[in-house]
């Protein structure tokens, strides 16, 4: 009982508030929110977007989700990692090499349980996921379809790449399951993170896809970021930028800074 009630969660999706024609900005815990629901006037009628923060006492966990159709295919992802939330925490709770081995594996049961997938199988549509962990000094991500996952260095000075994930099109889950494929389509990795700050980015794959994006291209994802002089305004700079631009993807992000 005494980690659950250390931990703190979020859990949001389009259908509980749309953010149509509006872009919002919000903190939880000390991690940052945007969302824009898209453009009314270019098309946009819904949110099909979700995401879902868990927090402990050294690590964050956050999922974002893009959906299609319907939002149920990420509301579905969500409810299923809740149910399991107190496996989650008892996990992520251990010291950090056991604690990133054994979530890997708690991921890859629960994706291709049965009972997921009969589940999945029901739901209308599917959805992007992408999961990441921060624990300790480490970074994992788990991601399945498009959405995006950045590592933000401090200046541009820094020649690493900043995109930590591949994208892919192909692999959703939901009614047309990766999971269900002979070689489900994702990918997955860690990495140290670097002494001093480092700053995460989550972002669902609208923010790449409206007209005359910029943000195809990571650099510039990069440069906005050091233009910035907090993680709330470089969000709304991102999304403000969207909105403009008259995006009708619905765009949802996730960032925060954290120190080693």
């Amino acid at each position: 009982m005494e980690a659950l009630e250390q931990m703190y969660s979020y859990n949001w999706n389009g259908e509980i508030k749309s953010y149509l024609d509006q872009v919002d900005i919000s903190s939880y815990q000390h991690m940052w929110i945007g969302r824009f629901g898209g453009s009314i006037l270019h098309g946009a009628h819904k949110n099909e977007n979700a995401c879902l923060i868990l927090t402990g006492a050294d690590w964050e966990l956050a999922v974002i989700m893009g959906a299609q159709h319907t939002v149920e295919s990420a509301a579905f992802i969500a409810d299923s990692l809740m149910l399991r939330q107190r496996k989650i925490i008892e996990t992520l709770d251990e010291d950090t090499s056991s604690a990133m081995k054994k979530f890997d594996s708690f991921l890859m049961s629960m994706f291709n349980s049965v009972r997921f997938r009969s589940t999945a199988a029901k739901v209308n549509g599917n959805s992007s996921c992408l999961i990441s962990v921060r624990k300790a000094g480490y970074l994992y991500w788990l991601s399945v379809g498009n959405n995006a996952l950045f590592l933000l260095p401090p200046s541009t000075a820094h020649t690493s790449s900043v995109q930590m994930n591949q994208q892919h099109r192909s692999g959703l889950i939901g009614a047309d399951n990766t999971f269900d494929q002979e070689v489900p389509a994702y990918n997955m990795g860690i990495i140290p993170l670097s002494k001093g700050r480092n700053s995460i980015l989550l972002t669902t794959a609208g923010l790449q896809r409206f007209p005359v994006s910029p943000y195809k291209n990571p650099s510039r994802v990069q440069r906005a970021f050091t233009k910035s002089e907090s993680m709330p305004r470089f969000l709304h700079r991102l999304l403000t930028n969207a909105q403009s631009a008259g995006a009708a993807e619905s765009i949802t992000l996730i960032g925060w800074d954290i120190h080693i």
